[in-house]
């Protein structure tokens, strides 16, 4: 007979079926407040020029001089467009194309940074307290919203990352490195700050598809479990066979395979007879465990590694020397015998500078 094991324990029936993954999930519990804990209480600001014609121009810069407001200005596109930015710090004022640029960029990377952290924070937690409550249509839906954002971090990291290091190997002078910068990394910030899924949106601003993202990352992990589970964790999530067998047991045959049954309850279960006990497998309560282990630790590395991208941003450009706006990671040079504001070590070793080699991005499933 088949018993349910709510009553008798339901952590202890969860932490017997974990074994010892139950420290992989340890782990990943305190990556989660790791990151919990550096952006709870934190708040910024992202900026956008918005491209602008010469006659809009001209009314605006007498507007602004009536309200007595510091602006800069800058032509783009051979004059037909003009790009502006208010709150100018000093040093913006004298160099305009940096001050348009530059501090822009770094809040808009700010932002997408913390949408990531944010948004791992809840799908992890989410999903461990799933686990941890045998909520097994809650761990399969926030399981499968984990693998589709594990790979969109990738992948927006990818280009990201790509952008960067070919803007910071750009040689010229300061405006023509300003203009670089806007040029690589503006589109790539565009397509994740403003894609949407929704029907009525414009082919050219369609966000990219989720299965794109899962496929890049089953491809660079080199694991095609990613594509396993996701087929799995979508079919427990929807009304289909997945979410049927979530709280089923094992299929039992007769020995002379004429009948088939199955027992369900809301509990992880296991069988007695003849003195003998047999703990059911369960897989639909192990694909949300497995998933959230690998991509919890993949998700770890990945905002690290991004985030070093933000700062070196912000560090090679002084981005934040140019406005008079506070915003998160507005971080300025340190002196070289200080301790650098990214973290990584002495201000001497770390290569915020111009033609330096720009972080990387890479991932490999554990």
């Amino acid at each position: 007979m088949a018993h349910a094991d709510r009553e008798t324990g339901l952590t202890n029936a969860v932490d017997k079926l974990l074994g010892s993954r139950r420290n992989a999930l340890a782990e990943i519990e305190t990556l989660t407040r790791r990151f919990d804990d550096l952006t709870r209480n934190v708040s910024t600001v992202e900026v956008l020029p918005v491209p602008m014609k010469l006659n809009q121009v001209v009314k605006w810069r007498e507007t602004a001089r009536q309200r007595r407001e510091d602006w800069v200005f800058v032509e783009m596109e051979g004059g037909t467009q003009i790009l502006a930015i208010d709150e100018p710090s000093g040093r913006g004022l004298r160099e305009p194309f940096a001050a348009v640029m530059y501090p822009a960029l770094h809040t808009r990377l700010a932002s997408w940074w913390l949408f990531h952290a944010w948004r791992s924070v809840d799908l992890l937690t989410d999903t461990l307290h799933s686990i941890n409550g045998w909520r097994l249509y809650s761990a399969a839906v926030s399981a499968r919203s984990l693998v589709e954002h594990t790979g969109c971090l990738l992948y927006e990291s990818k280009k990201i990352a790509a952008a960067w290091a070919a803007a910071k190997a750009v040689s010229g002078d300061a405006r023509t490195r300003a203009q670089t910068v806007h040029r690589e990394l503006a589109p790539v910030l565009n397509q994740a700050g403003f894609g949407s899924r929704m029907r009525s949106t414009p082919e050219k601003r369609k966000a990219t598809n989720v299965l794109t993202y899962v496929d890049k990352l089953s491809k660079d992990t080199g694991d095609r479990r990613f594509l396993d589970w996701y087929d799995w964790l979508s079919d427990a999530a929807h009304p289909a066979l997945g979410a049927r067998l979530a709280f089923a047991s094992d299929a039992l045959v007769h020995e002379h395979g004429g009948v088939m049954q199955r027992y369900y309850a809301r509990s992880p279960m296991h069988i007695e007879g003849k003195g003998t006990m047999h703990e059911f497998e369960h897989p639909i309560f192990q694909m949300p465990v497995d998933a959230l282990i690998a991509c919890g630790r993949i998700v770890g590395d990945l905002l690290e590694r991004s985030l070093e991208i933000v700062d070196d941003f912000g560090l090679t450009t002084e981005a934040a020397t140019y406005t008079q706006r506070s915003y998160w990671r507005n971080v300025v040079p340190a002196e070289k015998g200080a301790t650098c504001p990214c973290g990584l070590g002495p201000a001497k070793r770390c290569e915020h500078q111009w033609g330096r080699p720009a972080p990387a991005i890479s991932v490999a499933s554990r």
